[in-house]
């Protein structure tokens, strides 16, 4: 591999993990905003427990732009909507969706529409297909010259005190 290959490699990594990463930052600050010096009760979500509510809908690729907006309409809707806001909250909330359209209107994610614990599962699912042995070809070993330990042994500069 050379240094190219490696920096290629690292680059596509770092941006494959900055849009899954800009969906995650978008949700968690819009719930906060959305929530922000409201009930307490607000804070807390309804738990998934139906198995079907975790794994049965279907993957379909979806903008960042649409699963923030989706985001958002889920978070108004639970806690009062936009109007609810104070004017600090609502400058977050837009300061998120104008940083969202910058870095992630080129970008698609693989969205079931499932939670963040759902989501942590089926990434695991998701990397363990992705995983594919590939086999390098057999090759031969070189010959290592054999030391002479003699001569290295006695080396008239080595002191040992």
């Amino acid at each position: 591999f050379t240094a190219t290959n490696v920096l290629s490699w690292v680059m596509k990594n770092t941006v494959e993990s900055n849009v899954v990463g800009l969906s995650n930052w978008a949700d968690q600050g819009i719930f906060y905003a959305s929530t922000h010096k409201k009930k307490p009760s607000l804070c807390i979500t309804d738990e998934t427990l139906e198995l079907g509510d975790f794994y049965g809908k279907s993957f379909e690729k979806v903008t960042i732009t649409d699963i923030v907006d989706s985001s958002l309409d889920f978070h108004m809707n639970r806690t009062g909507g936009l109007e609810e806001l104070n004017d600090d909250m609502n400058a977050i909330v837009g300061k998120i969706r104008e940083r969202v359209r910058a870095y992630g209107k080129d970008f698609y994610l693989l969205a079931t529409g499932c939670d963040e614990e759902c989501e942590r599962e089926m990434e695991l699912e998701i990397e363990r297909e992705e995983e594919c042995e590939v086999e390098m070809p057999s090759m031969k070993p070189s010959n290592e010259k054999r030391w002479n330990f003699i001569s290295l042994c006695s080396c008239p500069f080595a002191c040992i005190h």
